[in-house]
């Protein structure tokens, strides 16, 4: 699926261990227009992803282009990831997350409790959460169904275990899905920890 894509291109990235891209800032969602924003413009905006992969939402094709930043401060590995998520040349999704003290992204895991199926207005979960890191609408991983959208919540840790030799990483994705009146679907709340050799 293009959400094991994305996981699985930045555990790539991370297992290289090396800086892969210029260093850039957390972008303005303001800066995109979903179902608008080209592939072109990302690319002339952002340069050469760090990695790319085609997959699949029903029978339509999505194109993801991934970009990292990494830097080790001893035990610590600091990553930054833009994850942009294309259908027919034009933008569906996109992320963001760090692990960088100066923006870090995370969010507040007790507050995400308080959101009801059924009941949590957009406007809502903004107020409890704040502004999303990603936001994605059909096709996309997680808006597979036409009138949909979604708001995701990223975090990620990286860093070396103390004989140095592998890299641990968790990662929590929450992600909230909300129908065509901005009431919320669905909620999902994801964690993955991985362990890795360095090369």
């Amino acid at each position: 699926s293009p959400r094991s894509v994305c996981r699985r291109l930045l555990a790539v990235v991370l297992a290289a261990g090396c800086l892969l891209a210029a260093d850039f800032n957390r972008p303005d969602p303001a800066g995109f227009t979903l179902g608008k924003t080209t592939e072109q413009e990302i690319r002339q905006r952002f340069g050469q992803p760090s990695g790319q992969a085609t997959g699949q939402v029903g029978d339509q094709t999505v194109l993801v282009l991934q970009y990292t930043h990494i830097e080790t401060v001893g035990d610590l590995v600091a990553a930054r990831a833009m994850v942009y998520t294309f259908n027919g040349g034009r933008l569906v999704g996109f992320d963001y997350s760090s692990s960088f003290a100066a923006d870090r992204t995370t969010f507040d895991e007790a507050a995400a409790k308080q959101i009801k199926r059924g009941q949590t207005t957009r406007a809502e979960t903004l107020r409890l959460l704040g502004a999303p890191t990603g936001q994605f609408i059909y096709p996309s991983a997680y808006a597979p169904v036409p009138g949909r959208r979604a708001d995701v919540y990223s975090y990620t840790r990286t860093e070396r275990t103390s004989a140095g030799a592998t890299l641990d990483q968790v990662s929590r994705v929450l992600a909230l899905v909300f129908d065509e009146r901005g009431v919320v679907l669905e909620t999902s709340l994801v964690t993955t920890s991985t362990a890795r050799p360095l090369q």
